[in-house]
């Protein structure tokens, strides 16, 4: 555990202190943006995120099962880095096909006023978005997989939280208008993905095309990126499924309804950020367990990621709650509406924080399949209590859907784990 410890400790720290400029920003944005201004940066995340998780064909996926076969920097880890660079781009070219081609449903909605009159003028921004996020998941999945999580969680959750409170800061002050500032928020998601790839190129001592060992049959690399497409496709329905519901069936000012959403979303997630930078690194020392057969280091491994996540996230959720109150009681009203938002949202990341890993390693497994089929059913879990709840209860029914949802799925992880490997 003593990579697992270095490195998640110190990505942890960086996120903490990324996150304090993100929490402090995002509870000055409620009192700078008006709440459908707010909705609309999450739309702008919530369309290109969808492209992002469905064209990425799977080499997290191809990362996590061959790379450790290939590892040698003297041959330039026979080639992975390029067949990333080529899967991004192929990815890219498709998804801004596809893009263009359901423009008109994704920005539409059933609202009673012209809903997508917000979007519209941004929408240009949303295949720029997709190009660098696909590069930076990709290529910073590489970088992990050189023992590195560091400088991906520096970029994206330290970095450009930074300057994201700069830039608020600066439209509080009228330096520039809210279409600079939408401007300026794309360039710093956009940013991460282009320093990623120079980094790669800089660690990677020599560049060479991928091995045709790679493809051969034993390897399964076609089944690879099915089963990487499938897996991001339901994945990005399920993390954007409540946000992009809520755009279509509520039916007066959706964006300000989202913007409460997001806001409350961001706080819930402030729970889950252990998990994020020890399912980093520990996705590396899992994948190269499975390699060796050492069932007990990977046991080590869950164990001690449940316990320990458990503990951290109950006090954080406590910690949230108890400060939820004098927080709303400094934002605009409308937000008042978001307290059991947070409620069943922080629930659903401390469920995920107490099942530790189960998902790296079920992923590095060779029941990799079986993530895919956990995140089919959770779609259908998803989708349709989000029907009957937002119909029923609006923005407070979506949260609740997500705990419940993300309760059964991962009890269900749980048991099959005990099941298949004790």
């Amino acid at each position: 555990m003593g990579i697992i410890q270095k490195q998640a400790s110190k990505t942890t720290l960086i996120s903490f202190v990324g996150m304090g400029f993100a929490a402090i920003t995002r509870l000055a944005m409620p009192i700078v943006l008006h709440p459908a201004q707010i909705g609309l940066i999450g739309l702008l995340d919530l369309f290109s995120g969808y492209f992002v998780m469905i064209f990425n064909f799977g080499y997290n996926l191809i990362l996590n099962k061959l790379f450790p076969k290939y590892r040698d920097d003297k041959n330039g880890h026979s080639g992975f880095l390029v067949l990333g660079l080529f899967l991004s781009f192929l990815g890219i070219f498709i998804g801004i096909g596809v893009y263009y081609f359901i423009e008109d449903y994704l920005l539409s909605n059933q609202s009673n006023h012209d809903g997508a009159e917000l979007i519209r003028p941004f929408a240009f921004l949303i295949p720029l978005l997709f190009i660098f996020r696909i590069l930076f998941l990709n290529i910073d999945g590489y970088v992990r997989m050189l023992m590195n999580t560091i400088v991906g969680t520096f970029l994206e959750s330290f970095l450009t939280k930074i300057l994201l409170f700069i830039t608020l800061v600066l439209f509080a002050k009228s330096v520039f208008d809210f279409d600079y500032f939408i401007y300026a928020y794309s360039f710093l998601l956009a940013l991460p993905g282009v320093v990623i790839v120079i980094y790669a190129f800089k660690k990677t001592k020599k560049i060479t095309l991928p091995k045709s060992t790679i493809f051969e049959k034993k390897n399964n690399f076609s089944s690879l990126v099915l089963f990487g497409v499938i897996s991001g496709a339901s994945a990005s329905i399920i993390l954007y499924t409540d946000t992009f519901m809520l755009y279509k069936m509520i039916p007066i000012n959706p964006e300000a309804v989202i913007g409460v959403y997001l806001t409350m979303l961001f706080a819930a997630n402030l729970i889950n950020i252990p998990s994020r930078n020890l399912n980093k690194i520990s996705a590396v020392l899992i994948a190269e367990s499975w390699k060796t057969n050492d069932l007990k280091n990977i046991q080590d491994i869950y164990t001690k990621s449940c316990v320990n996540l458990l503990i951290i996230g109950i006090y954080l959720f406590v910690i949230g709650w108890a400060c939820l109150d004098p927080v709303l009681s400094f934002m605009n009203p409308e937000y008042e509406i978001g307290k059991y938002v947070f409620f069943f949202l922080g629930l659903s990341k401390v469920v995920e924080l107490g099942t530790g890993v189960n998902t790296m390693i079920i992923e590095t497994s060779e029941k990799y399949r079986l993530n895919t089929y956990f995140n089919i059913a959770l779609i259908f879990l998803v989708v349709g209590l989000n029907y009957i709840f937002i119909k029923e209860y609006g923005i407070v029914g979506a949260a609740s859907t997500s705990f419940i949802a993300v309760s059964l799925i991962n009890i269900t992880k749980a048991i099959v784990l005990n099941k298949s490997y004790n």
